[in-house]
């Protein structure tokens, strides 16, 4: 009878735990994103059956991907105590220089293109884009300029650039291996969406399972801590804004193929777009708290959001508030939230 006893309540003793287990995972900010994103999906499903179609899920898919991998790059900015604004220029100008490097030239051009290998012009492009990040990390660091002022003169000077490059009009005659690349499928999977897949599973080992990513944290939770303790506090900046401006550069260059062509003004914006969806997935703007998984569901929200007001037909002008709405409460509630855990302390 004692060891029947024994056995019934250790039973107990793993259902409590067990319990715990549960609620403690429910009460995470990326399960409960999840969550809300299943119910907007359903909900837009009920209102309109074209939404799960194929032809819809792969146009979200590029979407997501589009919005997510710039995301997943202004995160490690944000977790610094950072921002970067230059993103949505960054993408536009990475789209213009690979087209420009890897566009044959034709008599009917007003362009002259150097008409590289695709894959050289790729290389290219990104280097100059990771230069530039660089360039903001030796500001922030070594100058102690906010990011929000470097990255604020690059979001104008790279436009400028891309504005100067095309003279105002688009590059047309993109290779169709890059078409093929950025507008083909893998297992019915659209080639954009894995790579967004791809860079999130880097920057998610990068920023749990690594020193450098604990170093992050620490530079964004308190600079002068991190930097008594040992840590190289300029390094780390330096290569978050580099993989910021790298991940711009990769929606540049999908960009440039989906639309066959590379067009100034891509990209207008999309900086704001990638913010919101950090924000909502709960980076905090004042640094070191939130997750790349965090980042992710928030790219999904915001492009499942925007997917739904194209197919509920909602006029264009209201998208722009509708997301805007999105962005204001995402910030008041980071901001509630980080307010609850200063009282707590």
């Amino acid at each position: 009878m004692a060891t029947t006893s024994t056995n019934v309540d250790l039973s107990e003793s793993e259902q409590r735990n067990l319990a715990q287990t549960v609620r403690r995972i429910l009460r995470t900010n990326e399960v409960a994103l999840l969550l809300l994103l299943l119910l907007g999906c359903f909900l837009v499903t009920l209102k309109n059956r074209h939404f799960l179609a194929a032809s819809n899920i792969g146009t979200l898919g590029r979407d997501i991907s589009m919005i997510g991998i710039m995301a997943v790059g202004e995160t490690f900015v944000i977790l610094l105590g950072g921002i970067d604004l230059s993103v949505g220029s960054i993408y536009g100008l990475s789209g213009v220089l690979v087209a420009f490097f890897c566009v044959v030239p034709y008599p009917e051009q007003q362009i002259a293109t150097l008409g590289l290998p695709t894959p050289v012009a790729i290389l290219i492009t990104l280097g100059i884009c990771i230069l530039i990040g660089i360039i903001h990390g030796l500001f922030v660091s070594k100058l102690k300029m906010h990011g929000f002022l470097i990255t604020l003169v690059t979001l104008g000077l790279a436009r400028g650039v891309a504005i100067a490059i095309t003279t105002g009009y688009p590059i047309t005659g993109i290779p169709n291996d890059l078409q093929a690349f950025t507008q083909g499928s893998l297992l019915g999977i659209p080639v954009p969406f894995i790579v967004f897949v791809v860079v999130a599973v880097i920057a998610i080992v990068l920023t749990r399972f690594t020193y450098i990513g604990r170093h992050i944290y620490a530079v964004g939770g308190n600079t002068e801590a991190a930097r008594l303790s040992g840590i190289r506090v300029d390094r780390r900046i330096i290569l978050c804004y580099a993989i910021s401006t790298f991940c711009a550069a990769i929606v540049g260059i999908i960009g440039a193929g989906r639309l066959t062509e590379g067009h100034p003004s891509a990209g207008d914006g999309t900086e704001l777009t990638a913010i919101a969806a950090c924000v909502l997935g709960g980076i905090s703007l004042m640094g070191g708290q939130g997750s790349i998984m965090g980042a992710f569901i928030g790219a999904m929200i915001i492009g499942v959001l925007s997917n739904a007001m194209i197919i509920l037909e909602v006029s264009p002008y209201w998208q722009q508030v509708v997301l805007g709405i999105v962005l204001l409460i995402a910030i008041t509630f980071d901001m509630w939230r980080r307010r609850r855990r200063e009282a707590r302390l």
